[in-house]
């Protein structure tokens, strides 16, 4: 089995001090240090992501939480451009990306994992093809050779609903347009 070595690595902690709060106990001095440094981070923040709605891309910069440590080598700035669409308040372009990073991420790790696992029964449904286009085929294929962990699974399928539901134009979403229209 091929094993990887992450040399670049990528992670982002600045949330925790926004998230932190001062806390009774504290020294005054300590107290004064927190204030000043998440003033720094909140202008740091605005000089990043632009002043306009400050408040808002603050604030979604702390819902996405901090950044993890990343396992996704090959595709660390894409998460980052997802993570930054998000944080500017384009949530549609952050969704889609996030579904075709989950997709490119499957596909890796079928591609490159398939030929370990050519004794196993999934092995015949995926030996021929370039790409994986069904989430569902890739996602039970990594299943069953145990390389996604149980929340792993669990998180790209609500993933692959979130890509369905997004993606694929339906028409009952859209009442006021096609009013006649039942799905």
């Amino acid at each position: 089995m091929k094993r990887y070595r992450i040399l670049v690595w990528d992670f982002d902690s600045r949330v925790l001090t926004l998230k932190q709060e001062i806390r009774d106990e504290w020294e005054e001095q300590v107290k004064e240090q927190h204030r000043q440094d998440k003033s720094r981070t909140e202008k740091a923040l605005v000089t990043q992501f632009g002043a306009q709605n400050a408040e808002v891309k603050i604030q979604n910069f702390i819902d996405l939480d901090r950044k993890p440590f990343s396992v996704i080598a090959f595709h660390n700035q894409f998460f980052e451009q997802i993570r930054t669409a998000f944080v500017m308040g384009a949530y549609y372009p952050a969704l889609t990306g996030a579904c075709a990073l989950g997709e490119r991420i499957l596909n890796h790790l079928v591609l490159s994992l398939r030929d370990e696992f050519k004794n196993t029964a999934a092995y015949k449904n995926i030996y021929r093809k370039a790409s994986f286009d069904d989430w569902g085929l890739a996602i039970s294929t990594l299943e069953s050779w145990g390389v996604l962990l149980p929340q792993a699974v669990e998180d790209f399928r609500l993933l692959m609903d979130k890509r369905h539901n997004a993606l694929h134009f339906r028409a009952e979403h859209y009442p006021h347009l096609f009013p006649g229209h039942r799905g």
